[in-house]
């Protein structure tokens, strides 16, 4: 940890001067989960004028290391990505690195990621001088990579939509019925665990929200829990709202997140959180509420996190203060990157 100390991790900029560089966004980030929610939210609320960056590789392409659009622009313009992607390029790249799982995660770890990341990606960040993530952990995760006094880590944070509010419809389900959102092609995701908590438990129900419908579908078949778990994919937020409104608890097993929306979101709803006390970002969002589970892979753990999380849900929907739901606004976080690329571009 000794290298972590010695670099600045640093609430943004508060200084908004606008100078004349050119800012140039790469706006090729878009979805609704993930780093596309997170760039089509802040995108959409810069203050500073900009253009494109166009291109037709993927931002993910390792042609993208060598673009035209890149390579083509001068020591004065300013790229902002909300994503990890980086060049070869005279301008500045400020990046959002949400995470460093790429590297910290044996199943998501490569040489050609590991070279990406401590060669482009480091170099980048080491000339822009400074670099913006999601969470407290995050930071300290890429302060020990960078291991750069020079470097300012800038902690943006992360929103929800104005879907997620604790008012409003909810769910009605037969049973007790808790909720899993996210993906589950990643062993870090930890999914499986839930489904062997279930089976411990078969007053209940568990009704899973993901993009990887086959596979979950797949899994829960295989686990002979067709009757007790609930597969759905393409969700809109306002019925995604609904469900965590109804639902008992919200489950989070993973074992290294850089944010974590989903808990974000139960929250928001008034929906309490089960989840692993290792993951650092998830305990960071959840402030002391909801369930810590010791041992992420201890199926009755599971079992009685749900059981928990039953009886809080009979005392009334969670409520957080105010100061909390600021903070995880997409207008505030969009503020802290504003504040960052006003001052990289007056600084050009």
């Amino acid at each position: 940890m000794e290298g972590a100390r010695q670099l600045r991790v640093r609430t943004p900029w508060h200084d908004q001067t606008r100078g004349t560089s050119m800012l140039i966004v790469d706006n090729r980030w878009k979805g609704e989960h993930g780093i596309g929610r997170f760039a089509t939210e802040v995108v959409s609320r810069l203050t500073l004028p900009w253009r494109p960056l166009g291109g037709v590789a993927s931002h993910t392409s390792p042609r993208d290391i060598l673009s035209r659009q890149k390579l083509r622009l001068s020591s004065k313009d300013v790229i902002y990505s909300p994503g990890y992607n980086a060049g070869i390029t005279r301008a500045r790249q400020l990046l959002n690195v949400h995470d460093l799982i790429h590297l910290q995660i044996e199943s998501e770890r490569s040489l050609a990621k590991t070279i990406y990341y401590n060669t482009i990606v480091r170099s980048a960040i080491k000339h822009a001088g400074v670099v913006m993530t999601d969470s407290t952990a995050s930071a300290t995760a890429i302060a020990l990579w960078l291991r750069s006094p020079k470097v300012d880590i800038v902690n943006v944070g992360c929103g929800r939509s104005k879907a997620f509010v604790a008012e409003g419809v909810s769910a009605n389900f037969d049973h007790p019925t808790f909720l899993y959102v996210g993906n589950m092609n990643k062993p870090h995701k930890n999914f499986r665990i839930l489904l062997e908590a279930i089976a411990l438990r078969p007053q209940y129900k568990l009704l899973v929200v993901t993009g990887d419908f086959d596979l979950a579908t797949s899994m829960v078949r295989g686990a002979g829990l067709d009757a007790q778990v609930e597969v759905r994919t393409a969700v809109p937020d306002d019925e995604l709202a609904r469900l965590y409104r109804g639902a008992s608890g919200s489950l989070q097993p993973s074992l290294l997140e850089g944010f974590g929306l989903p808990p974000l979101e139960a929250m928001s709803c008034g929906t309490r959180v089960a989840y692993w006390s290792g993951c650092e970002s998830v305990s960071e969002i959840v402030d002391g509420t909801g369930v810590a589970v010791s041992s992420a892979t201890d199926a009755s753990e599971w079992a009685r996190a749900m059981e928990e999380l039953e009886t809080m849900s009979l005392t009334g929907p969670l409520s957080m203060p105010r100061e909390w739901d600021e903070r995880y606004s997409w207008d505030t976080v969009a503020d802290k990157v504003n504040a960052v690329l006003s001052r990289a571009c007056e600084q050009q």
